[in-house]
């Protein structure tokens, strides 16, 4: 049987979120944490900032996810019915043809249709086709533009992909938006656990922000302390990485199966985003996971970046943070592919880091090299 945590992700990955129309995810988040938050808002720009009340004194730490998912935006609607779109986030064009997308309206509702492939018959005839989105459409089986029109649907209209949330006979589990709604998940675990267990140790936040997908955008503002008074100490960021799958093996070496990702170095040279976990948390981790039993994987990965790395400068002075990523499978895509022992192992190595805060283990970067306590 599903375990409470795979069930809240299940939940979560069910709803549509591309960047900047969050809001479904945001309010499921909000109603599954409100009670154990003594602060629970919405910023400007659309993360979700949940907040426990503790002791003056006690250690501040952030946990900080994403809630968006990579799709598509409408550009046009065309006469005939087709509707053209454009990406939304690192997604191939080859994961397009003949999948089944959902268009979300401002009304808040979804309509289901499908990108077109042409024919295999004519393929085989006439070669193999492998088409950019700029020759790709969305039919909603309509024979002209009005009742497209109709719907809502315009310049602008985003879309996800459709894909249900099933167990495969090998053991793990797909759908679309694992990518990031593994990290939601844990974050509402932690943080209504840590309200149970730990409040008068430790002071938590959790962030669930807002357009990661197109450039970190939401974490690259958030405040959880908008007095300038009580800064976290370091985040710790959560997110998936991408894995080897079966026939092939280009993912930098981490596996399904493996415990969690240990992300050391990343950086994405045409944006210039990227980010160096600081030796003391690495080795903070380590210990951590070492003591708890917890396997760690550990990685480095050029051409990708994480909430990190605009997180950490969101405020004067940085914000260290430490990401720890769940791998899995076909990231971007329809059919991300994990396994429910990552996603505990997860949850098992984030409730011994909080501990370990709670009980001053967690390292502070801050130094004033003329204390003589610091010295």
């Amino acid at each position: 049987m599903p375990s409470p945590l795979l069930e809240r992700m299940k939940t979560l990955c069910s709803l549509p979120g591309p960047p900047g129309h969050e809001g479904a995810v945001r309010d499921a988040i909000a109603e599954m944490v409100k009670d154990s938050a003594s602060e629970l808002r919405r910023d400007p720009i659309g993360n979700l900032i949940a907040r426990h009340e503790a002791h003056e004194a006690a250690t501040h730490i952030l946990l900080e996810c994403h809630m968006d998912e990579v799709g598509f935006v409408v550009t046009n609607v065309e006469a005939g019915g087709a509707i053209r779109f454009e990406k939304v986030g690192l997604v191939a064009d080859s994961i397009f043809p003949g999948r089944e997308v959902a268009l979300l309206t401002l009304d808040g509702q979804l309509h289901r249709g499908v990108v077109n492939v042409r024919s295999g018959h004519l393929q085989s005839l006439q070669g193999q086709e492998h088409p950019g989105v700029d020759n790709m459409w969305i039919d909603l089986g309509a024979t002209d533009d009005a009742p497209i029109r109709a719907l809502g649907i315009e310049a602008g209209t985003p879309g996800v992909f459709h894909s249900p949330f099933v167990q495969l006979p090998g053991g793990a589990w797909k759908s679309k938006a694992v990518d990031n709604r593994s990290g939601c998940a844990l974050c509402v675990e932690a943080f209504i656990n840590t309200a149970g267990s730990l409040s008068d140790r430790l002071r938590l936040s959790a962030a669930f922000c807002a357009q990661e997908e197109i450039g970190g955008r939401g974490a690259s503002v958030l405040s959880v302390d908008e007095t300038g008074v009580d800064k976290p100490i370091l985040a710790i960021v959560l997110d998936n990485v991408p894995s080897d799958g079966p026939g092939r093996s280009d993912a930098r070496g981490s596996k399904i199966g493996a415990g969690p990702v240990l992300r050391r170095y990343d950086h994405q040279p045409t944006s210039l985003y990227g980010y160096i976990t600081p030796p003391e948390l690495i080795q903070w981790v380590k210990d951590v996971a070492s003591d708890a039993h917890v396997p760690l994987q550990e990685d480095v990965f050029v051409g990708t970046f994480l909430d990190s790395a605009t997180l950490s400068k969101s405020r004067p002075g940085g914000l260290p943070a430490v990401p720890i990523n769940m791998p899995r499978r076909y990231s971007h895509s329809p059919v991300e592919t994990f396994m429910e022992s990552d996603l505990e192992a997860m949850a098992a190595l984030i409730g011994a880091l909080l501990r370990s805060a709670a009980e001053g283990g967690a390292p502070d970067l801050r130094r004033d090299y003329l204390s003589s306590s610091d010295a």
